[in-house]
């Protein structure tokens, strides 16, 4: 237990989520029950180093303490992506820096505004018409916006407002994928680990979609996620929400998620194992696939990928597997 209290203060760790803990479990609980329910977290904060919001996500109230021994807890992955990834961490937190890493992944024409001319950026704008803006260092989807070309626009104002942004060419995704919600890009996040021989191992794998308008697909902005067979590339299981509401078939379009089949899933999983061996110094890394009909395209990858929505909507925990690699 002297270890979890090297990583973080119990204050700290205590409002990070107590606000959502509140109010999850004054949903299920009242009276005697809800009391019960807040003695069973603390203890799990002192036993598990589990955050509250975690202690609602993965169910805690309703596992036992050799069932939550199994789960990544925040603390136990502070002490785990220390030792796993001490790589070059800048290349998954700009992406511009990401880009140029893995330019021959990308499959698509970008540009990093802090370097390139007005010209450049018009005739960017002019030849694909829809594009994406994103912050260079932002990430859960924050900073991300998406243009497209008007010829009555004033092409050099928007230039001037987005200078520290980084250009690219918008994709165009799979239409099985665009089927579950148009407006957003519903993207496969696969999930890799490179174990203490070089191997890489794909261990985990879920579809993330959109639920309104927004362009993103993250939990974090309202969207949903569904469990995804590694082997296969088939979803297993329904979508569930950050809101923990499972969804059968997506609520805007009524696509089923249980049972469809993710195209070219071979592809996708040879990609990102080609590029986590680039990377061996980065062994955890939760990787972004955009899926077209012609090819797949790696969006971002991610060092700090957060493990408690993987295990939330995989259903079970990672946590002895992934160490057992380290």
């Amino acid at each position: 237990m002297s270890d979890i209290f090297r990583e973080a203060t119990l204050k700290g760790l205590l409002a990070s989520s107590f606000g959502f803990f509140r109010q999850e479990m004054r949903k299920q609980y009242h009276g005697p029950g809800l009391f019960a329910v807040w003695l069973s977290m603390l203890w799990c904060v002192l036993r598990h180093g589990s955050s509250p919001a975690e202690y609602a996500h993965l169910n805690f109230d309703k596992k036992s303490d050799r069932e939550r021994a199994r789960y990544f807890t925040m603390f136990r992955f502070e002490r785990f992506i220390k030792k796993a990834n001490t790589g070059d961490k800048e290349l998954f937190i700009n992406k511009a820096a990401f880009n140029r890493r893995f330019a021959a992944y990308l499959n698509r024409d970008w540009l990093d505004l802090s370097q390139a001319s007005f010209e450049e950026f018009a005739a960017f704008i002019r030849a694909h018409g829809q594009v994406m803006l994103k912050a260079t260092s932002l990430s859960c989807g924050k900073g991300i916006t998406k243009y497209t070309y008007d010829p009555a626009d004033d092409l050099r104002a928007l230039y001037d407002a987005n200078r520290d942004m980084l250009l690219e060419q918008a994709v165009v995704q799979h239409p099985a994928l665009a089927a579950f919600n148009p407006d957003s890009t519903n993207v496969p996040r696969l999930n890799t680990m490179v174990d203490g021989q070089g191997n890489v191992h794909l261990f985990s794998a879920f579809l993330r979609t959109g639920a309104g308008s927004a362009v993103v697909d993250n939990l974090g902005a309202g969207g949903m996620a569904a469990h995804i067979d590694v082997d296969t590339g088939l979803v297993t299981t329904p979508a569930i929400g950050m809101d923990r509401r499972e969804y059968v078939a997506h609520p805007l379009s009524g696509q089923v998620f249980l049972g469809f089949r993710v195209p070219r899933w071979e592809e996708a999983k040879r990609t990102v194992i080609a590029a986590a061996k680039e990377v061996p110094g980065m062994r955890y890394i939760g990787w972004d696939v955009a899926v077209t009909e012609d090819g797949v395209c790696l969006i971002e990858g991610n060092d700090r990928a957060d493990i408690c929505v993987r295990q939330f909507v995989d259903r079970q925990g990672w946590y002895r597997q992934l160490l057992a690699l380290l």
